[in-house]
């Protein structure tokens, strides 16, 4: 019996052990299956040694003295015991802290996770509504929701939902935000699996208000427009897609509802549907539907209360977001939508390269400045390249009246670079002495170019008072011939060439 009993005793504490670090691996790495298959049987021996070292322990009894040897290791035995069950409960406890194991998933599922029986699975029937309707009744939403991104819903010809996506958020009764992403597919089963308390970025912005989308579909023709595309065999799959409030530059596909989508009582006809023929954009809050598997077929976008932007506005606007990017620019920048060149000096001081004609891929510039960090502009000079045409190739100012611009031909293989020493009212070309140039490139030399093959003067660049430029046969290019200037370019002097 005795020896049943120090048997099981040290079969017990390994089988201990050995669960304890199996339990371990299945929080940090998960795979629960694959663990049951090894901690059933190593339980049941266990149990079973267990048992049978207390049956033991009770028949041979306690009170008889040990030996030294045998409370030595019975000491060994605890403080194994005791390490690796601090150990092993200790890595236990670190898998479940959030990012460091498979437990931390499963808490962070279980506590942020929840499943929606999708009841009211009728788009046509129930609406939008309907779904909000099911997710309310678990999650107490939040009476005014926004949007994260959009609300997508897929459904069929018979209004059967097939899939929802979407981040809302909004504040509850106690003015705390929730968020709610919501995820639903229709071969999954009824239940939307929705992640709440989740990092968004919630600015509330009325833009993304989602009560608007339930208004304008109230109004909107959905069923009619899917049963027709339905009968036209166009898809078998439908979509509806809110983004909110958004801006459109044709009326291609734009419905018109009448109605008050804002909520402040006021509504006003489609005005800004007619104004729209004299260009500009439409921005209203809007509901696209369409066929996911047919892009050719034009969306529907349902809209309610638009408002006319005029093309002037627009023009205002690109041209002070264009201001405001040139004056966190480090050097010169362009507006690509009509080939403005902008440097800004400071947050006050700045000019710019505008384009006053154009023709066969070239331009003719005026320059305007600013002392007011582009809130106004005025003309500096009305021909600062002398009658030449071209194409920008730079504009940079080191005070405020010492500057440069460039001016490039079509094709980029030529350039002349001008000088200004009164603020940009007038500007001469600079001449580079090319006669004093003793050598070009060994690239240039190996294809037979000779010094008039290098016609590219790049912009110049400044350091402790010299200024640097790169000759060169075309732009982009790394070889060329390089020229400086100690007097602020009064003179320029040949200094060898520039090689990769």
């Amino acid at each position: 019996m005795k020896a049943i009993y120090h048997l099981c005793g040290k079969i017990s504490l390994l089988c201990y052990i050995f669960i304890l670090y199996q339990i371990w691996h299945l929080c940090q790495f998960g795979g629960i299956r694959m663990h049951l298959a090894v901690l059933v049987p190593v339980g049941a021996v266990f149990l079973v040694s267990f048992v049978l070292w207390l049956i033991s322990r009770k028949y041979i009894g306690t009170g008889k003295k040990r030996s030294p040897m045998q409370r030595k290791f019975l000491w060994a035995e605890g403080i194994v015991a005791s390490i690796a069950t601090a150990y092993l409960i200790g890595r236990i406890i670190y898998a479940g802290i959030p990012y460091n194991g498979a437990l931390s998933w499963e808490l962070d599922q279980w506590r942020n996770q929840k499943e929606v029986v999708l009841e009211h699975d009728n788009f046509f029937a129930d609406g939008v509504e309907g779904v909000l309707e099911d997710l309310d009744e678990a999650l107490d939403l939040p009476e005014d929701l926004y949007i994260v991104n959009q609300y997508q819903m897929t459904f069929d010809e018979n209004g059967k939902i097939r899939s929802i996506y979407t981040f809302l958020y909004g504040k509850d009764k106690n003015g705390k935000t929730r968020t709610f992403l919501i995820d639903y597919e229709e071969s999954r089963g009824r239940d939307m699996t929705v992640r709440i308390n989740g990092n968004a970025e919630t600015d509330f912005d009325e833009d993304k208000r989602l009560a608007p989308m339930l208004t304008i579909l109230e109004n909107a023709s959905c069923e009619e427009t899917v049963k027709a595309w339905a009968q036209a065999d166009m898809g078998d799959e439908f979509e509806i897609l809110y983004m909110g409030k958004r801006s459109f530059d044709s009326l291609e596909g734009l419905e018109y509802l009448s109605g008050d989508v804002d909520g402040d009582g006021i509504t006003f006809g489609d005005k800004a549907m007619q104004q729209m023929q004299a260009g500009g954009k439409i921005q209203g809050f809007e509901v696209s539907l369409h066929i996911p598997a047919a892009d050719y077929v034009t969306p529907v976008r349902y809209i309610m209360e638009p408002v006319y932007i005029s093309q002037e506005t627009l023009d205002q606007e690109q041209e002070q977001q264009q201001t405001e990017s040139a004056k966190e620019a480090e050097t010169w920048s362009v507006d690509n939508t009509d080939g403005t060149m902008y440097f800004f000096l400071n947050d006050d001081l700045g000019w710019r390269l505008v384009v006053a004609d154009a023709a066969a891929g070239s331009r003719f510039y005026q320059m305007e400045k600013t002392e007011n960090g582009g809130t106004s502009w005025e003309m500096a000079n009305k021909d600062p390249f002398g009658g030449q045409i071209g194409v920008t190739e730079g504009l940079i100012f080191f005070d405020e009246n010492f500057g440069f611009a460039g001016l490039t031909g079509a094709s980029q293989s030529s350039s002349s670079l001008y000088m200004t020493r009164d603020g940009g009212e007038t500007f001469t070309q600079i001449q580079l002495p090319m006669d004093s140039v003793s050598q070009i490139p060994e690239e240039g030399t190996k294809y037979g170019l000779t010094v008039n093959d290098y016609d590219y003067i790049g912009m110049p660049e400044e350091q402790d008072g010299t200024l640097t430029v790169l000759v060169t046969t075309g732009a982009g290019e790394q070889e060329g011939i390089l020229f400086q200037s100690s007097d602020q370019g009064a003179t320029w002097a040949y200094e060898g060439v520039s090689q990769p």
